[in-house]
């Protein structure tokens, strides 16, 4: 569900029926706050999500709060296998992964998405200028979304997604912000994977 809320060539695009889509290649740091009727998560996470290879890497610890350490999970749609990889113990495991890679569609504002007005973070010079919409899907089970995005005005990159699901096993609150997002990858070497794998 996490990785759901999460995923989206560096640069403004526009997919079919959609206002915009955030870059299909970034880095960023994601806040993710998860709450439902029987359990709450919270977790940072750093993300490098490449659209164009259908693949991303998240690195982070949802248990001690840190962002970056020594793991990292590389999720690759076209090799249908994801690897868990610890570089200071030098272990590697493998997993299957199951369905089709979520391109950025899912973060995608869509063309039926009702404006709720400007927003602006900072102020002066400083600020930034943002969008604000909301909108409903139904997402991959059947379950009903309600979604308010926020983005920046200029080039649609994700700021805050709130997300509510209901379903037939309750309802969840999802929240996830973006820190520090930089389109494009800043070290493609990130997904390389270690011989020991």
């Amino acid at each position: 569900m996490i990785l759901q809320a999460a995923l989206f060539l560096a640069g403004l695009t526009v997919a079919s029926g959609s206002i915009c889509c955030p870059p299909k290649q970034f880095n960023a740091f994601q806040y993710v706050t998860v709450v439902n009727s029987t359990s709450s998560l919270r977790a940072l996470y750093f993300i490098v999500y490449d659209g164009v290879n259908e693949r991303y890497l998240i690195t982070g610890d949802r248990n001690n709060r840190k962002y970056i350490g020594t793991t990292k999970v590389i999720y690759d749609y076209r090799k249908r296998v994801g690897y868990n990889i610890d570089a200071a113990a030098r272990t590697c495991s493998k997993f299957p992964l199951r369905g089709n890679f979520r391109d950025q569609e899912n973060v995608c504002v869509p063309s039926d998405a009702v404006s709720i007005g400007p927003f602006f973070y900072g102020y002066n010079q400083n600020r930034l200028n943002s969008q604000s919409y909301t909108y409903s899907r139904t997402n991959a089970d059947g379950w009903q979304q309600d979604v308010v995005t926020t983005i920046s005005e200029t080039d649609c990159v994700p700021i805050v997604i709130s997300t509510i699901t209901s379903g037939e096993a309750g309802n969840s609150h999802t929240t996830v912000g973006y820190n520090d997002f930089y389109p494009g990858i800043r070290d493609i070497t990130v997904f390389d994977i270690p011989r020991y794998c």
